[in-house]
């Protein structure tokens, strides 16, 4: 294992963060390489690929999968390598209730650099931000005098419209002055879920297919793009752009299925390697060496696996995750909690009459957090995690996650523990 691969445990926030993406079902973003069992060959691709678009030969990339067989993590495995290739990413997912799409490209291309000045702050995307604008004030000025009513609506659609076509420029302007100012080797771009574009409307069909037409014929420089989708949604896409758009649309998605980059089939020989990154993953993660082997990790993880039709890989992941979980549990010891004695009852005088006197047992004394203290999460799905106080209110206390993105939570008062 190369030491770039193992940097993720010595860092033990990283660990918390990826175990936490591996639970919840999702590609981790940090240690990716460290997770990437069985996909040698598929590496050795991805890097020839690197390679090409360092000099200047623009490449697009299909990776295809379905649910739960590591098309995500393909696609993060992509932005590992970017960064190890000195090329500046940007990962966006197709979303066409928020109009960040094929069918909306002048938004599409909005997000692509907010996504890259947000992944790499040193970057100076702004410029390009403040060209974009200036553009689409153009577009307005044009049509005010003539549209007092819609004015604007028909400047965007006109300026969407034209960015089909512009887009491949734009991406390639951006590549170019990165590489000039030293920045970076290239530029990679990744759009998730393109299998969404199966829910648009029918008259938004034509304007994605235009926008990935022009993609493929006429993307240059040092530009790697990557298209991520399931092969149902593919199969499905390909009827619909059939219907809607016509023949050829249809057959600009033959070449999808030949071409297309997928996971290796799940396979048992993966089930102890991949259990054994993980269980030493949990191990730095809660700085504990786990009691159950990890031989009974993968075991169990793979009758699992093997009782599901599909989603293979990421249901052995959770299940190893999961089961190291249980086995945590079951090896932290509670604490006890320090009670003062009940108070002593003074003595009645026998001339009054005694009544029973109830003394209610002691409650156990909450920790004395205040705000800035530095904090341990020790129960709720966050267990393990530290961060800030920020507030405390009513036996509720708010706590800052460490990580590189804040991460605000509320948890009871008793569900942490105070740092020194």
């Amino acid at each position: 294992m190369l030491e770039a691969e193992e940097a993720i445990l010595r860092d033990r926030s990283a660990c918390l963060r990826a175990l936490w993406a591996l639970k919840a079902g999702r590609a981790p973003r940090e240690g990716v390489r460290y997770l990437s069992v069985g996909l040698d060959g598929t590496i050795q691709r991805l890097q020839k690929t690197f390679k090409q678009a360092e000099q200047g030969t623009a490449q697009i990339l299909w990776l295809i999968g379905d649910y739960g067989e590591g098309k995500s993590h393909l696609l993060r495995l992509v932005t590992a390598l970017a960064e190890e290739h000195v090329f500046a990413w940007a990962y966006v997912v197709h979303d066409k209730n928020q109009n960040i799409g094929l069918h909306k490209p002048a938004q599409l291309f909005r997000r692509f650099l907010f996504e890259l000045q947000w992944n790499m702050p040193e970057l100076n995307v702004q410029d390009f931000m403040q060209k974009e604008d200036e553009r689409l004030s153009k577009y307005y000025e044009r049509f005010r005098p003539y549209y007092p009513q819609s004015w604007q609506k028909r400047a965007e659609y006109c300026y969407d419209r034209d960015m089909r076509s512009n887009l491949p420029k734009r991406l390639a302007e951006i590549a170019s002055a990165l590489c000039d100012y030293n920045y970076c080797k290239g530029l990679v771009l990744c759009l998730d879920e393109l299998e969404n574009c199966c829910c648009l409307a029918h008259n938004q069909h034509r304007p994605a297919f235009e926008t990935l037409a022009w993609i493929d014929g006429n993307l240059y420089g040092n530009i790697l793009i990557c298209f991520a989708l399931t092969i149902n949604g593919l199969e499905q896409l390909q009827r619909m752009w059939a219907r809607y758009v016509g023949s050829d649309a249809a057959n600009l998605l033959d070449e999808v299925h030949r071409i297309g980059l997928t996971m290796p089939d799940w396979s048992e020989k993966f089930a102890l390697p991949l259990a054994g990154r993980i269980h030493r993953l949990h191990g730095t993660a809660f700085g504990w060496e786990p009691t159950v082997s990890v031989e009974e990790v993968a075991m169990e993880a793979s009758e699992q696996a093997r009782a599901t039709q599909s989603g293979r890989w990421r249901i052995f992941v959770q299940a190893v995750v999961n089961a190291l979980e249980r086995a945590h549990q079951k090896a932290v010891i509670p604490q006890p909690v320090v009670t003062k004695p009940p108070e002593t009852v003074p003595a009645v005088p026998k001339t009054l009459p005694t009544l029973p006197v109830l003394v209610s047992s002691p409650k156990p004394s909450l920790p004395k957090i205040h705000p800035g203290d530095r904090v341990e999460i020790v129960r709720t799905q966050f267990r393990g995690f530290r961060g800030i106080v920020e507030a405390v209110k009513d036996n509720k206390v708010e706590v800052v996650l460490d990580g590189r993105t804040p991460i605000r939570i509320k948890l009871p008062l008793d569900a942490i523990k105070k740092l020194r």
